[in-house]
């Protein structure tokens, strides 16, 4: 079983993700506990009762800034249990939690392969205190064992459970809606990746040819607004504010994207930072470099000026799905340390043969395995070709290439390493969508 907790800043927008659901037909809400004072029968509360009910709780202690508690038990795929077992299972984790005598809403989803429920709380109790919430991921990673063992179900660590992630697609402008196209890119994004820049965020997006831009306010945080580019970084079409996107990825909640990215990647960034070394000591240039990291899951993104020169270098972990700048990882893996020890002239890396999913299983099951030497694609220029373009041209076919490498290396799923990220589904803040 997977446990994976959010705060938010509006109860009700956890809410109304939830009875959308319900109302098509993906979820349904299995009980609702500890709404004292509630005449109607549980079964015909409506969404916008049950969010008001948490709402005011919440509202008794307006200085918790996020006293959404949601989270979400998802079983092993297949792994069959009667509903009533999903309450009781949802009910003692609440309790084990410290939540057993809070107002509660209880979903069981219907919309993936593995069985789970979504479960949505406060943080605030009856007498305006905030609810403990120490060591929360380690008592939730207690809990979750214990009821693994109780009700029988499979453990996390045996079965390599993860949370999944959705497949993520670059937006191509004019075909199909690019609404929708960049508003699944932005989700995807703040899903499954941890960032702690707004750059890096940017970074993320412009794989998948999208764009986020601030916009100036009089008197207030800047605005955020979001459009297509093409594969050179160029504005197709018009901006989307954020506001008018789903769940609205506005600044703030990119903001609180960064902060939880910081946390992450303080866990992680020793190991990596040793590893990365390791591999740029043995590299005798750019390309033997970019080829051993990317052996490990790492890949790079180097940032080049319109002269083509290296000014600035990022790293993604593929596996975990984490970017990092040069200088978090190390002076030694900045852009100007390794044009030292490199060579001052950056190379992109030895193009790869990007196969699309089907034909990656097609090769596997033609016993290809994975190649050890990197190959070049039937619809890349010979090298010598490359090499005779005027340089503006050289660079942007290098950026491309590179896109359509890191996009490889993304969708690569193989791995069975189980992620730790603070996956959040981002809420609604102060907006109660159609339920229809």
């Amino acid at each position: 079983m997977i446990t994976r907790i959010s705060s938010g800043s509006s109860p009700a927008g956890a809410v109304f993700y939830n009875e959308q659901k319900v109302g098509k037909g993906e979820a349904d809400r299995l009980a609702i506990r500890n709404f004292e004072g509630i005449r109607v029968a549980p079964q015909n509360l409506t969404p916008t009762m049950v969010a008001d009910k948490l709402e005011g709780r919440a509202a008794l202690n307006e200085r918790i800034k996020l006293p959404t508690f949601h989270v979400s038990l998802a079983l092993a795929k297949g792994e069959l249990v009667p509903a009533q077992d999903l309450l009781a299972i949802a009910d003692q984790y609440m309790q084990g939690m410290g939540y057993g005598r809070q107002p509660y809403a209880v979903y069981q989803h219907h919309d993936t392969e593995h069985p789970h429920v979504h479960i949505v709380s406060v943080r605030v109790d009856e007498i305006g205190k905030k609810i403990p919430d120490s060591y929360e991921r380690e008592r939730s990673n207690k809990l979750r064992q214990q009821i693994e063992k109780e009700f029988g179900l499979q453990m996390a660590e045996k079965v390599g459970l993860r949370p999944e992630r959705a497949e993520l697609k670059p937006v191509e402008y004019g075909k199909g809606d690019l609404k929708a196209g960049i508003s699944a890119v932005v989700q995807g994004i703040l899903k499954d990746f941890s960032f702690s820049t707004f750059a890096q965020f940017n970074q993320l997006l412009k794989i998948y040819h999208v764009q986020a831009t601030e916009i100036p306010l009089d008197g207030q945080k800047p605005g955020l607004k979001y459009s297509a580019i093409d594969a050179h970084g160029n504005q197709l079409g018009a901006a989307i504010k954020a506001s008018s996107l789903a769940y609205r990825p506005t600044r703030e909640t990119i903001e609180r994207r960064i902060s939880a990215g910081k946390k992450i990647k303080g866990d992680r960034i020793g190991p990596l930072r040793k590893a990365a070394d390791g591999q740029l000591g043995q590299s005798k240039n750019w390309d033997d470099f970019q080829q051993r990291l990317s052996r490990m899951g790492v890949e790079v993104i180097p940032h080049l000026g319109k002269d083509g020169n290296l000014f600035g270098i990022s790293y993604i972990d593929t596996k975990q799905r984490i970017v990092y700048t040069g200088s978090e990882l190390g002076k030694s893996l900045t852009a100007g340390s390794l044009k030292a020890a490199l060579g001052e002239t950056y190379q992109p890396p030895s193009v790869r043969e990007v196969r699309t999913e089907k034909q990656r299983v097609e090769r596997t099951a033609a016993g290809e395995g994975r190649q050890s030497k990197p190959q070049q694609p039937t619809d890349q220029a010979p090298a010598q070709e490359r090499s005779s373009k005027p340089k503006s041209e050289e660079s942007s076919s290098t950026h491309v290439d590179l896109m359509r490498q890191l996009l490889y290396a993304l969708g690569d799923t193989s791995t069975t390493q189980d992620s730790e990220q603070d996956l959040k589904k981002m809420l609604r803040k102060n907006r109660k969508p159609r339920l229809s």
